[in-house]
């Protein structure tokens, strides 16, 4: 074995080449493991860049939007997309498509019951025209609560489950945020379904 000096490499540079192929190979099994072990009922990838991720035929969640991913949004045929920002308006991004905008302002570090309920209110109503898209800024924690209420609600996940789901499924859950898990374990599931069905 000669380089392209025509001299035979040091042993140094072939065992540090070695490591990094070894090194390379097991990056590229973890990777393969970790997909192949995400369990098939939580949500899949649609657009890795924008935290895109189908929920359901008929939900998907993401972080926030720009003009630029309005034609991916109406591929997957979303009629109505529903913000979770307090500070931000989607009105520019979404300002000449047929998508419809819903905001329901909730701020992270304080989730209550109602901000739940509104939230759960506008994405069953947005259903009856066709598939709708959650978010909020980075896709993650309050997209993440909602998304996991929804779940429990109308999937009949446990709280354990979606908890799981929040917390681990790659959406980039921000562990700063202890409110989020704290208030699904202790949320009482049968006084949200009550506000959502209110007529």
């Amino acid at each position: 074995m000669f380089n392209k000096s025509g001299k035979m490499p040091n042993k140094r540079s072939s065992s540090t080449l070695a490591v990094l192929s070894c090194a390379a190979l097991l990056l590229t099994m973890n990777i393969a493991s970790a997909q192949d072990s995400r369990p098939a009922d939580w949500a899949t990838p649609v657009a890795e860049a924008q935290n895109l991720y189908r929920v359901n035929q008929d939900f998907y969640r993401s972080a926030q939007l720009s003009s630029k991913d309005v034609a991916l949004l109406q591929s997957l045929g979303i009629k109505t997309v529903v913000s979770l920002r307090s500070f931000h308006s989607d009105d520019k991004v979404f300002k000449d498509s047929s998508i419809k905008l819903q905001r329901i302002g909730i701020n992270t570090w304080s989730i209550n019951d109602q901000n739940v309920v509104s939230a759960l209110r506008a994405i069953k109503a947005a259903e009856k025209d066709g598939p709708v898209l959650l978010h909020c800024m980075h896709g993650a924690d309050r997209t993440g609560l909602v998304t996991a209420m929804y779940r429990i609600l109308y999937q009949a996940w446990t709280k354990e489950k979606a908890l799981e789901e929040l917390m681990k499924g790659g959406y980039g859950y921000h562990s700063m945020w202890k409110n989020i898990p704290e208030y699904l374990k202790k949320v009482n599931i049968e006084k949200i379904r009550e506000g959502v069905n209110k007529p």
